[in-house]
């Protein structure tokens, strides 16, 4: 669940970002090149945010895809159905 906040303020944060540097770009060039800039940065957002929560909740990228994880609980239930069995 605390992922999941951490997700949605760092792509709201960024979705507001990206509006400003979009208004700036109009500003001083045109609507079609502010346009090309803000979905640009709209839609990498919602990979750097997944990044950056990831930074925040683990400290590094080490296991971003979770596989020490997995592989953790894979060996826990194979002990406990070892021990079901055992029984």
């Amino acid at each position: 669940m605390k992922a999941l906040i951490l997700y949605a303020v760092f792509v709201t944060t960024g979705a507001f970002a990206a509006g400003a540097v979009g208004y700036f770009v109009e500003v001083q060039s045109s609507p079609a090149m502010s346009l090309l800039v803000f979905l640009s940065l709209f839609f990498a957002n919602f990979a750097i945010s997944w990044i950056a929560v990831i930074l925040v909740l683990d400290g590094s990228l080490k296991d971003w895809r979770g596989e020490k994880a997995q592989l953790a609980i894979e060996q826990e239930g194979r002990k406990a159905a070892e021990l079901r069995q055992a029984a």
